[in-house]
Parts: C-alpha cells; sequence; structure tokens
C-alpha cells in the first residue's frame, strides 16, 4: 500500500484551510502552529491536556453543551505524543485518528510540520512503499506481522537488489510505532532524494514475542525474551522477507538498529551475530546487562574486523545515559572501534527521529 500512514498527517493537515468555531467539535490546527483542542465530556468535573511538547498539563473550559476546549497558541513543529485527563482518567482524542501505535494505545499524534520540513516532514519527493504482512510463528507457534518499507523507484527497478536493514521498537510501542510514530519511511525517503542516504529496504518486527512482561518480571526473564525475539527473527521474519524482496544475503549490506528496548535488542543481536549484520545502531538502548556485554565483546580484533559501524547514542536527560555510559566505557577499555553520540534530549520520539536522520545517511557506504 503506498505509504497509507501518511492518512494520519493529511488528516490533521487537512483541517488548516477550516475555519474554528467559537466551540469546535474536534481538534483543530491553524496553519501557524495554533492549536484548539477540544473534547465532548459532558459530564465531566475536570478535563486537562497533557502535551508532550510542554511540561505542565493545560486545563479545558466547558462549553454550554458539555464541549471541553482549549487554544494552544503555539505548539513547535514536530510530532508530538497528546491526551486528555477526564476526572483522572488518561483519554485519547476520539477526534482524531492519528493514534501512536502502543502495546496499551494511550496517546494521540499531532504532527506539525517544520518551515522548511524536517527529515520526518512530508515532502513532495518519490515516495517509497509501506507494506503489512502477516505469517504464522513456527518458531513461536502464533500469528505475527512483519512491516517492510521498500525505498522509492524499487517497484521499476526489477533487477536490482537492496541492502536490509532490521529496525526495532522500544518496549511500549510495536512493529507499527517506526512508520506511523516515528515517520522512518518519509525520514528514509527524504535522505534518499537529497543524495544523503543511499536506497535499502528496511523490516521491522514486534520486539514482544512473548508478550511483555510486567517490570518486576523482566530481568528474569530479559534473556528468555532475547532468545526468542532472535529465533523469530532469523527462522520466520527474515526467511519470509528474504523470500518476498529482493535484498542482499552478504552480511555486509545488512544492519539492525533500534530505541530503547530496540537499542539493546540491536546491540545484543548485531554483536552477537557478526556472521549477520555489520552495521549496528542503539539509541537511548536498554536490556542489555553489564555480564551480557562482556560475553559479547570476548573478541574485540573479530568485533573490529567484522562491524563496518558501531553507533551509539542517548540524551543527557535520558534515564538510559549511565547504562549507555557503562557500555561505552566498556567498549574503550577493550579497543572496540565505535561511534558515540552523547546529545541533547530525553527518552523521547523527538530524539530518536533525530537518531534515523543521522544513522541513516551512514549505512551501507
Amino acid at each position: 500500500m503506498k505509504t497509507l500512514l501518511a492518512l494520519a498527517f493529511l488528516t490533521l493537515t487537512s483541517l488548516l484551510t477550516r475555519a474554528a468555531d467559537p466551540v469546535p467539535t474536534e481538534t483543530v490546527v491553524m496553519r501557524t502552529g495554533r492549536v484548539i483542542f477540544s473534547l465532548n465530556a459532558g459530564d465531566a468535573k475536570n478535563v486537562q491536556l497533557r502535551g508532550q511538547w510542554q511540561k505542565e498539563p493545560v486545563a479545558l473550559s466547558r462549553g454550554e453543551k458539555g464541549q471541553w476546549s482549549v487554544e494552544v497558541e503555539r505548539v513547535p513543529a514536530g510530532v508530538w505524543e497528546y491526551s486528555f485527563v477526564v476526572d483522572g482518567l488518561n483519554v485519547i482524542d476520539p477526534g482524531n485518528p492519528a493514534i501512536k501505535p502502543q502495546r496499551k494505545p494511550g496517546k494521540s499524534i499531532l504532527h506539525i510540520p517544520a518551515t522548511p520540513p524536517a527529515a520526518w516532514d512530508w515532502q513532495d519527493v518519490p515516495h517509497g512503499t509501506v507494506h503489512t504482512h502477516s505469517y504464522l510463528s513456527k518458531s513461536l507457534g502464533k500469528p505475527r506481522e512483519v512491516v517492510v518499507y521498500t525505498p522509492p523507484g524499487y517497484e521499476l527497478a526489477p533487477e536490482k537488489k537492496y541492502p536490509l536493514l532490521v529496525l526495532q521498537h522500544g518496549s511500549g510501542d510495536n512493529e507499527k510505532a517506526w512508520v506511523a510514530h516515528g515517520k522512518a519511511h518519509w525520514i528514509f525517503d527524504n535522505l534518499i532524494a537529497q543524495g544523503k542516504a543511499k536506497p535499502f529496504v528496511v523490516m521491522m518486527i514486534d520486539g514482544h514475542p512473548l508478550g511483555q512482561f510486567p517490570r518486576e518480571q523482566y530481568e528474569a526473564r530479559r534473556a528468555e525474551a532475547a532468545a526468542a525475539f532472535q529465533r523469530e527473527l532469523f527462522e520466520d521474519a527474515l526467511p519470509l522477507v528474504d523470500s518476498l524482496y529482493r535484498v542482499e544475503k552478504d552480511r555486509t549490506l545488512r544492519g539492525i538498529a533500534g530505541l530503547s528496548m530496540g537499542g539493546g535488542q540491536a546491540l545484543n543481536t548485531g554483536l552477537g551475530n557478526l556472521d549477520r549484520f555489520a552495521w549496528i545502531g542503539a539509541f537511548s538502548a536498554g536490556g542489555l546487562s553489564t555480564e551480557a556485554g562482556e560475553r559479547l565483546l570476548a573478541d574485540p580484533a573479530a568485533i573490529n574486523g567484522a562491524l563496518r559501524l558501531l553507533w551509539i547514542a542517548v540524551g543527557q536527560d535520558d534515564a538510559a545515559k549511565a547504562r549507555n555510559e557503562q557500555f561505552i566505557a566498556v567498549l574503550q577499555e577493550k579497543g572496540v572501534k565505535h561511534e558515540w553520540r552523547l546529545t541533547e534530549g530525553d527518552h523521547s520520539w523527538p530524539v530518536w527521529r533525530r537518531y534515523l536522520a543521522e544513522f541513516g545517511p551512514l549505512l551501507f557506504r
């Protein structure tokens, strides 16, 4: 399907030319970045807006017919998460079809394009295709899905093969998050159009093969989940993509990257399978223990000989900063070649989009 997930962006931006009623019946976005948020909650006693672009919640006012609304003078450019809090209960915006793909959906998406457009904004360039495949995972014994991005021109070059990137989400999200919320397909489209990145195919699978564990069980079951993830990746998802798409099989043309939990999966899977991957990216990585790191880095010379890129980044205000710095210290001690980026930002999607836009141009050179 031709980038159908652009629908969420187009739905919001289609409201730009619409005049807002004094008490609008749904969220309205103006060209200036001014946004009128609205919710029909007639029996509510208190309604607030929680937006990712601001630290404190904003109170909505109740209209005569039970329509609650608030006007935010200017929302900064970006792709933001937001929700309403109605008498203490988190509520997504029922007037906005753009919902963040999560294990437990609880956030709507508000996309304010930048001027000039940012890497994650829709631009008038050739666009790739986003595909979704359902399959029976034999390793897990249950139905699963894989999302695949093919770059612009893929359908027009039937003899050409492309490098492959495995791109993983974080613990609260699913395989659709990098496209629907991360805008990865637009990032790659724009980078390719600008000549900054080589065209490649991207596959994204659900990083919770055994389901999402409660936090108190995570440490005990982490190794089990990591093993199940790799089994599904190597026995089910990759063979499916290999059979359906013109992707290179050579390890030097394959990479794996991810954010948060997915960053830990990228490090664990990539460093543990250097016969399969030569490019690794970890954004605010989590889930890689010190013991696992020591085991995976036992042969620095072999790693340096096999890897084309080991790229690690985290934000100054990220709770994962200390863990990443500890891992970097081990890499430095062992002499493992890597690129390290300590940037502004916290543990959030605005940071990870920037990382993907910086990481993408480095791949498969």
